[in-house]
């Protein structure tokens, strides 16, 4: 069955994956795939604000966005750690393979968080990293550091919460130059002095109103007022550069307003399918189980529209097959509405169910994305 309130990522030239290979363009690295039609390769140097959890929809609600604004899509799963893994590494979710929060990892023969680079039923942070690092773990590609090696010089600007992880090290890279900021204050004041210097690309990444949209909802006037400050506040240091940088400002993904919650676990049906606990996210579910589960999941969970791992649904959401060599699973469910699913350790995302605003999914909130170019 085919929904129609779903958006599919536009890898062949509308995706933050073409972003991605848009920004090796620009630095001279060689790409496989179209890059954004609107970004010219014209010699002027690109700088990329991507602010997580920027729906383009929620933008149109804060004024920022016009009705016949351009858009790109997200990738799948629409989650931080999958959108920005594609967008720093030139892959595609197949072909890198981190599907969410939480994936399986045929190397480890476990379901890991990949926030925390550990297995789910375990402690600690980058656990995993004395058996290897996650940039092997994944096979991770990585913009920043082949352009470094080529004599480019990248600025990299994150707040100072998330530096010196496992994760960073192959959303944010490991070379370049790195600022890490505390607030938007600081985080504004170091994208200025970047676009004053001598760098040929600079990346600034700004969280605060993915949070807003979890607590208070991606529509809340909390969440549209910052996106407005945030948005206005490098509108106005971008055109003061606009002569020597093109800035294009996006985002990882949007949100849906958070409908339901279904605990898995609790229903016996379901999780007694299960050969391996079930993982991504909340709103978008890697299953792997016996000859029951697909019955089980249509009959319990008809919530839920189901892919097969068939090549052809690995290349419509994923975009590469390459995944089932570093992965295994036997269905992805997507949710045809704003509900979210849950399951101990695997799918809790730190108990979150009283969140307002999720993301994860093909919704268009969640999958349609800024792009917002100042030259």
């Amino acid at each position: 069955m085919e929904v129609e309130n779903i958006v599919y990522p536009d890898y062949e030239g509308g995706s933050l994956y073409n972003l991605s290979q848009s920004i090796m363009q620009n630095l001279g690295i060689q790409t496989r795939h179209p890059g954004i039609k609107d970004i010219p390769l014209d010699g002027k140097r690109l700088s990329v604000v991507l602010i997580d959890g920027f729906g383009y929809n929620a933008g149109k609600r804060a004024g920022i966005i016009k009705e016949d604004d351009p858009f790109i899509t997200s990738v799948f799963p629409s989650i931080t750690t999958t959108a920005l893994i594609t967008l720093m590494s030139g892959q595609m979710p197949g072909e890198h393979c981190v599907l969410g929060g939480t994936t399986f990892v045929k190397k480890f023969g476990t379901v890991i968080d990949n926030f925390r680079y550990s297995p789910v039923y375990s402690s600690g942070r980058d656990s995993l990293k004395s058996i290897m690092s996650m940039k092997e773990a994944y096979q991770v590609e990585n913009i920043i550091e082949r352009a470094s090696e080529s004599g480019k010089k990248c600025a990299i600007i994150s707040p100072d919460f998330i530096k010196n992880s496992e994760l960073t090290t192959i959303t944010n890279s490991s070379s370049g130059t790195h600022f890490h900021y505390y607030h938007l204050w600081d985080a504004l004041d170091y994208y200025r002095k970047a676009l004053e210097g001598d760098f040929d690309f600079v990346y600034l990444y700004i969280p605060f109103a993915d949070k807003l949209s979890h607590l208070y909802g991606p529509y809340s006037e909390p969440n549209l007022e910052a996106l407005r400050n945030i948005v206005g506040s490098i509108e106005s240091i971008a055109n003061e550069y606009s002569n020597k940088f093109r800035v294009v400002i996006t985002a990882d993904h949007g949100h849906v307003e958070a409908g339901k919650v279904y605990q898995m676990g609790e229903n016996l049906q379901v999780s007694s399918s299960f050969s391996i606990p079930p993982f991504g996210s909340t709103r978008s579910i890697f299953f792997s189980g016996n000859g029951t589960l697909l019955d089980a999941l249509k009959a319990e969970m008809p919530g839920l529209q189901i892919f097969d791992n068939s090549r052809q649904n690995f290349k419509k959401l994923l975009g590469s097959y390459e995944g089932h060599k570093k992965s295994s699973f036997d269905y992805i469910g997507v949710p045809i509405n704003t509900d979210s699913y849950f399951y101990p350790g695997s799918l809790d995302e730190g108990n979150t169910t009283y969140f307002k605003g999720r993301h994860g999914g093909l919704h268009p909130d969640e999958m349609m994305i800024p792009l917002i170019i100042i030259e």
